[in-house]
């Protein structure tokens, strides 16, 4: 197998002699540059068989190369077996790992992404100006404010018992704003009506999609959607009413 790599095992030998006695970076190094293509090939394999086809050869590269760097660390000459026999499971095992990460991450992004698009077209269910300008920029103002709502309740960890703390990159004033709408957002959520409550919570809180709030509460998507703008719509106006928060900042 190291001939058919091009592998010089004797330039092999020399390095590893090198890093057992002191764990040198540089030689480690150059280990890793030695035993690349190997890792090469077996992340190629993998990518060969791969279900995710939107995942890079490279991502399957660097994986391999996490795995590769780690069985060079952990290999002991002095037991006798060569070093690809030993590496080729845990090369494998980084890249299956690797990939299992960046396949829930994906999926998570997708399944956020198609929850915000529930958001927009929830909102966009009433009809739009035709004609005066000033219509339509009224129209994209009640638009933006409904989503700035929902932006807000996305944020709050809703019926939390404690707020979460202020984050180094906050802004003193502007930090004690966003946290007194979203104590307020929290309050005027539990005066919802019943339905327009659960679909908000489970919808911010629980990050369900509306087909399942639908099916949680027998109704119809189509009725989930228009209960959420609703619910999203209430929340504007009485966020508005409060003279004590400044909404518009």
């Amino acid at each position: 197998m190291g001939a058919g790599l091009n592998i010089d095992m004797d330039e092999a030998a020399l390095l590893w002699a090198e890093f057992t006695h002191g764990r040198n970076a540089s030689v480690r190094e150059r280990l890793a540059a030695l035993y690349m293509p190997f890792a090469r090939m077996l992340a190629a394999k993998m990518y060969a068989g791969r279900t995710h086809h939107h995942v890079e050869f490279d991502d399957y590269l660097q994986y391999a190369r996490v795995g590769l760097l780690e069985a060079v660390d952990r290999y002991d000459v002095s037991r006798g077996y060569k070093f690809e026999t030993y590496a080729g499971s845990r090369i494998n095992g980084a890249i299956l790992s690797g990939m299992e990460s960046y396949s829930e991450v994906h999926e998570q992004v997708a399944a956020r992404k198609r929850i915000v698009e529930e958001r927009m077209a929830s909102l966009q269910d009433a009809p739009r100006p035709a004609d005066k300008q000033e219509d339509l920029f009224g129209y994209l103002a009640e638009l933006a404010i409904g989503l700035a709502v929902g932006f807000a309740l996305d944020q709050t960890g809703m019926f939390e018992a404690a707020e979460p703390a202020v984050s180094h990159y906050d802004y003193t004033y502007a930090g004690v704003e966003l946290r007194q709408l979203r104590a307020r957002l929290k309050s005027l959520v539990n005066e919802l009506p019943g339905k327009h409550r659960q679909v908000i919570h489970s919808h911010y809180l629980q990050q369900m999609p509306f087909d399942e709030i639908a099916r949680a509460l027998s109704i119809s998507k189509g009725r989930v959607s228009q209960i959420h703008k609703e619910a999203l719509l209430r929340l504007r106006d009485s966020v508005r009413a409060a003279p004590e928060l400044n909404w518009s900042g």
